[in-house]
């Protein structure tokens, strides 16, 4: 390989699976700790609008938790007056105390009908569905701001729902008018020191998390803070963060795979195989650090070291595609050609969606094996396997790697390649991509557009189509279009890095944190 540039064959989960790893985070303390503080100003807000005797009545029946009696009580006074926003609204938080959220939100919702801006009726409505991650809580929340723009609890529980949803900018905003609040919440610290990391803020999200650290050294706190700090460029300070873990016999698997990530950053391989041999000991169920082995023997030339260890990676989890990808890639290092199209094929078959053209092509046409060779390679294969989606791709892809100067004839054979492929599997996201991308070099602008939309629709995320798409904009000179979805590609590329930060912040959380 050419400057023997290191080659990752673990790049970054795909953001569709970081975004599942978020949605799946427990519900934290620090969501606990801001409903309940939201509780508190309910009531609140509640007793302030009361006039009646009734709703006085009430309010002391559930200050006093006399939940059962208070909503008995709303029953009574909603027979006679129906529209009664203010008895609604504390009968939903009767029945919200009650355990019964689905009651408790029509009960609000009838009160909203009759009292749109009602702010109880708000507070109520938001705090469930805020607890229950529903798609309307912030709306819900934007319009108590909208009457009470400077409450902290209501730009805590934004920033953390703009922190969920990957729009650091807008989280970083609310985080910064609630920060006397979220003083008292670990977790919203975090999510408040990622985003600053994610919108190229390093310096204060390194000063909080180092704070983090300071007031409370878990595991958790410390991986966070070197990853960050590693992140940063400062692999001196990421490993000095790590110490105390690494000489302890309770750390994690992920502590000893963050440890061998920076050592081989730092040109310390020895440290990184050591920690990396004691990160696969302590979890070999987890496929990351047998594709950062693989790496590491790929970059050392060391591939049937590599292939060993991915072999003990395919017997503990032989349903990872991208496995037997990596061990593809390190056997055609060593020429078992054979073996490698099989690989790959194993993997294509346990996940179609793998993309082959970034992780494997690149580490064919290694410093071993120039690109001639493996196009004569994928060319014997596709022709002895015509019905085979993959390697008809792998062909294209291959073709498309040669030097400009082999003609417009392999452009043809690639197009005519990639275009069989997605008739035989027309769901080939990667495959989609490589013919946006051979198109565009033929000036069928129209018909990159077309491409794209479809491989968009498969996959709103895909950055690849998406950029073909503004290229041919462009050279179209539909400026309007290109605007736009230099736009939509910037966000796409926040909100990946914002997904990856998100998946490590969910990723070093102690297993037995509270649910």
């Amino acid at each position: 390989m050419a400057g023997r540039e290191k080659t990752a064959l673990c790049r970054p989960l795909p953001l569709s699976h970081l975004k599942q790893q978020a949605e799946s985070l427990t519900f934290s303390t620090s969501r606990r700790s801001l409903l309940l503080a939201f509780l508190v100003l309910l009531l609140s807000s509640v007793s302030l609008a009361q006039e009646t005797e009734a709703a006085q009545a009430i309010t002391a029946e559930l200050r006093a938790n006399q939940n059962a009696q208070a909503l008995t009580d709303a029953d009574k006074v909603l027979k006679a007056s129906p529209s009664d926003c203010r008895i609604l609204t504390l009968r939903g938080i009767a029945l919200l105390r009650m355990g019964q959220q689905g009651e408790a939100r029509a009960s609000f919702d009838r009160a909203l009908k009759f009292c749109p801006q009602s702010l109880p009726a708000l507070e109520g409505a938001a705090q469930i569905d805020y607890a229950a991650h529903a798609p309307d809580a912030a709306a819900l929340l934007e319009r108590i701001l909208a009457q009470r723009p400077d409450d902290p609890t209501t730009h805590a529980m934004l920033g953390a729902l703009d922190f969920q949803h990957g729009n650091c900018a807008a989280a970083i905003t609310h985080f910064a008018k609630s920060s006397a609040l979220i003083e008292h919440s670990e977790e919203a610290q975090r999510e408040y020191a990622a985003c600053l990391f994610t919108e190229d803020q390093p310096q204060q999200a390194i000063e909080l998390f180092q704070q983090l650290a300071t007031q409370d050294a878990s595991e958790t706190n410390l991986v966070t803070l070197a990853y960050v700090q590693w992140k940063s460029k400062d692999n001196a300070a990421a490993l000095r963060t790590l110490a105390a873990l690494l000489a302890s016999t309770d750390a994690g698997s992920r502590v000893y795979s963050l440890a061998a990530q920076i050592a081989e950053d730092s040109n310390d391989t020895p440290h990184a195989v050591q920690w990396l041999r004691t990160a696969i000991l302590k979890d070999p169920h987890d496929p990351e650090n047998y594709l950062l082995f693989a790496t590491l023997s790929f970059n050392h030339a060391s591939y049937q070291v590599g292939i060993d260890m991915v072999n003990t990676g395919i017997q503990q989890i032989p349903d990872s595609a991208r496995l037997f990808l990596a061990r593809g890639v390190l056997e055609v290092q060593l020429s078992k050609i054979d073996a490698a199209v099989s690989d790959f094929q194993k993997a294509h078959a346990l996940d179609p969606k793998l993309s082959f053209a970034q992780d494997a092509m690149g580490m064919v046409h290694s410093q071993q094996h120039d690109a001639a060779g493996s196009l004569a390679i994928f060319r014997a294969q596709a022709a002895a396997h015509p019905g085979d989606p993959l390697l008809q791709y792998l062909y294209a892809e291959a073709l498309s790697e040669q030097d400009q100067t082999s003609g417009e004839e392999n452009l043809k054979l690639a197009i005519a390649a990639v275009k069989k492929s997605l008739e035989l599997e027309p769901g080939y996201q990667s495959a989609r991509d490589l013919y946006c991308k051979l198109l565009l070099q033929t000036e069928n602008y129209n018909e990159v557009i077309h491409q794209a939309e479809i491989a968009l629709k498969n996959d709103p995320t895909d950055q690849s189509a998406l950029y073909q798409q503004m290229q041919a904009e462009r050279r179209l000179g539909n400026k309007e279009a290109v605007t736009a979805m230099v736009a939509r590609l910037n966000d796409l590329k926040q909100k990946e890095k914002a997904a990856q930060v998100r998946y490590q912040l969910s990723d070093t959380q102690p297993q037995n944190s509270t649910p």
